[in-house]
């Protein structure tokens, strides 16, 4: 993956090429067959997934919504701060291209680049706070 495709994502819109460069450096490919499990409801959320082509379906036990996320989205971007587990079940709706970016890799990133980093996390923060107002307003359902 190159720094360019990280661009189509908006949580590094604000980094520069270079650091986008080293980033792609760091992340794992990952390609997901259609109907495979990619992660279930409860594992450890140890990276965020960036999907670059084809479709993840997100279920959760708590919810019976299922959303289908797709090519420029991320999934589990919270896991780059936290220790924690995932809050739904991933499982390719299409073959998929992803890429995944391990927490510890983000770390280790973090320490060399603390303004790009920060900048991250800033969006990070954004999206969650976007995603509360929508669950506030009514427009995402609870869980």
């Amino acid at each position: 993956m190159s720094e360019g495709d990280l661009k189509a994502f908006a949580l590094f819109g604000d980094l520069g090429d270079g650091e986008r460069e080293e980033l792609a450096a760091l992340l794992e490919e990952r390609d997901l067959s259609s109907g495979e499990t990619l992660f279930e409801e409860g594992d450890e959320a140890d990276a965020l997934v960036l999907v670059l082509r084809g479709g993840v379906e997100l279920a959760s036990r708590r919810s019976c919504e299922k959303v289908v996320v797709g090519a420029g989205d991320t999934i589990g971007a919270l896991a780059l701060f936290q220790v924690g587990t995932r809050e739904t079940t991933a499982i390719g709706a299409e073959p998929s291209d992803l890429r995944l970016l391990r927490r510890e890799d983000f770390l280790r990133f973090a320490d060399d680049h603390p303004r790009p980093a920060f900048r991250i996390a800033a969006a990070v923060a954004g999206e969650v706070a976007q995603h509360a107002r929508a669950v506030l307003a009514g427009d995402v359902p609870v869980g």
